[in-house]
């Protein structure tokens, strides 16, 4: 028997509370906090005869709740049958049965938990098979759209809720927010990416690994710290993107590739990254152009090594090319891993979007400049022949977009040399397409003279090395500027003037400011990080 424990205010339609069930379905990690993910088992859908009746539907209801995990797979054989698609793929959801193993997030306290839910065209029931309510609610319930537009959160044979394990969490975290997406104004798709997160590797691997190094290595990589730079969040986005990197090299050895990986970081920066692949076995090297502090506390046997990376740099011995906030050398990175070996892979997390020879400009209308530049590196790594995905980590930071860039499929031997062949130029042929091009020298690389490395040593750009009297000048003007604006004020104690008025001055907005200013004297304040 069901009782009514709960219900939301109106939401506007079904279809927003059937997007809004989905995604609790699909991502319980987004409100369950105890959670990193789900692990689908199975998909099955019931038979039209248990769908056309309701009392074996109540029979069905009441089987659930009591079978356990071993008697689950009978129960489902004898009701279900396997469905043409999945549940994600079909125009009708109606009758779909989920089971998935719901993974904490503290592998070491608690163990998965196997979950079954059943979807209908205005409701969707969960059942907690291994009856664990430490990391998900014990009780049956069941999220409902009622006759009167609200949703209904029901429990299965229980109406004193504050008794039931879970039931006043469902009350007052997951009921309101499910009710909130469904009220939300749907996003505007048309041209946006949409990236789903950990697509490319197992969830339940994954956070397996990133279990074990955040315990392993966090702490004490957070006490020795020696940067400026905050280490929680540059310590453990490391660890997670190590992580990933793991599961993905793992999954490919599980497919059959004998070969371990090797792998070069390009514009490693402080060097972790390296440190943290080294340390769990894998061999390979950091480059950077400027050594960091903390490259002294990871011993000899972290590879890192200080140098530019120019056009000319090949480093065949290693098989992934990885480019962790890469930024000037984030688009070069595809291409000279294409020029060092045809087998060579890539990972791109990009952040400042450069092209080859400059800051990026974007390109696609509706999108933001960020998502324009991932479509940028998508097509150049597929011109070079690499076949792209795009991955959604989980890290601290809202550039969080991955490319994993594999060797693509070359049947025809002709059409790899072609493709090979055509690499050499695709350089020049993008850097045109951004600017006016340039008189060649002879017998030199036209991309050799647009690249520019980065400086070894950084330049301090916040304004303390401008010449002070150029500042005291600069203030002076701008404040008699601005005291010309207003008109004289009657200062409230007379005493403090002697005339008992002030200048108080006026407003001028920035631009006018500017034009107050020598072209010069915009120039070298533009070269201090912010201008004006």
């Amino acid at each position: 028997m069901w009782f009514d424990a709960e219900r939301s205010e109106e939401v506007p339609s079904e279809d927003c509370f059937r997007t809004a069930l989905k995604v609790w379905i699909d991502k319980p990690h987004t409100i369950n906090r105890r959670l990193t993910g789900i692990k689908p088992v199975s998909e099955r859908r019931l038979k039209p005869a248990v769908l056309d009746y309701d009392g074996t539907l109540t029979t069905l209801t009441e089987r659930l709740s009591s079978v356990n995990v071993d008697g689950l797979p009978g129960l489902l054989e004898y009701f279900t049958d396997v469905p043409e698609c999945s549940w994600k793929d079909a125009t009708d959801i109606v009758g779909y049965i989920l089971e998935r193993d719901l993974l904490p997030k503290q592998i070491d306290k608690f163990s998965p938990v196997r979950e079954v839910v059943t979807v209908f065209s205005d409701s969707a029931v969960f059942y907690n098979i291994s009856n664990t309510p430490a990391v998900s609610p014990s009780v049956v319930y069941r999220l409902r759209l009622g006759n009167d537009s609200r949703i209904h959160l029901d429990l299965f044979k229980s109406n004193c809720e504050d008794e039931v394990s879970g039931a006043s969490w469902l009350k007052d975290h997951v009921l309101p927010k499910v009710a909130k997406w469904a009220c939300s104004e749907p996003l505007a798709k048309g041209n946006q990416l949409v990236v789903p997160s950990l697509s490319q590797v197992p969830i339940e691997k994954y956070h397996t690994i990133y279990f074990n190094l955040k315990k392993k290595y966090g702490k004490h990589l957070c006490e020795i710290w020696p940067e400026t730079t905050d280490p929680l969040k540059y310590v453990y986005e490391d660890i997670a993107i190590a992580s990933y990197l793991l599961a993905l090299w793992d999954q490919a050895k599980q497919q059959g590739c004998d070969k371990p990986p090797t792998f070069i970081d390009v514009g490693c920066g402080n060097g972790l990254l390296v440190f943290l692949l080294t340390a769990e076995g894998y061999d390979g090297i950091g480059v950077d152009v400027r050594k960091r502090k903390i490259w002294d506390l990871f011993g000899s046997g972290t590879k890192l090594k200080e140098e530019p990376i120019t056009p000319e740099t090949r480093f065949p011995e290693y098989s992934w090319w990885i480019g962790n906030h890469s930024d000037e050398l984030t688009p070069w990175i595809p291409y000279l891993a294409s020029r060092s070996r045809p087998d060579a892979r890539v990972f791109l997390l990009p952040c400042c979007p450069f092209t080859f020879h400059g800051k990026y400009q974007r390109q696609h209308g509706g999108m933001s400049q960020y998502q324009s530049y991932l479509l940028f590196l998508q097509g150049l790594c597929r011109d070079l022949g690499f076949d792209v995905v795009l991955d959604r980590l989980r890290i601290p930071s809202t550039k969080r977009i991955c490319l994993v860039c594999s060797p693509g499929v070359q049947n025809d031997p002709d059409t790899a040399a072609a493709t090979a062949g055509n690499i050499p130029g695709f350089v020049p042929s993008c850097i045109d397409l951004q600017q006016e091009p340039q008189p060649r020298q002879e017998h030199k690389p036209p991309h050799v003279d647009k690249f520019e490395p980065r400086a070894k040593t950084e330049a301090v750009r916040n304004c303390t090395q401008l010449d002070r009297g150029f500042l005291d000048c600069t203030v002076d003007l701008l404040a008699r500027k601005l005291l010309q604006m207003g008109s004289e004020t009657l200062c409230a104690s007379p005493r403090s003037l002697g005339d008992g008025h002030w200048q108080k001055g006026g407003c001028l907005h920035l631009r006018e400011l500017a034009e107050v200013l020598s072209k010069e004297d915009l120039n070298m304040l533009k070269s201090q990080c912010g201008g004006l």
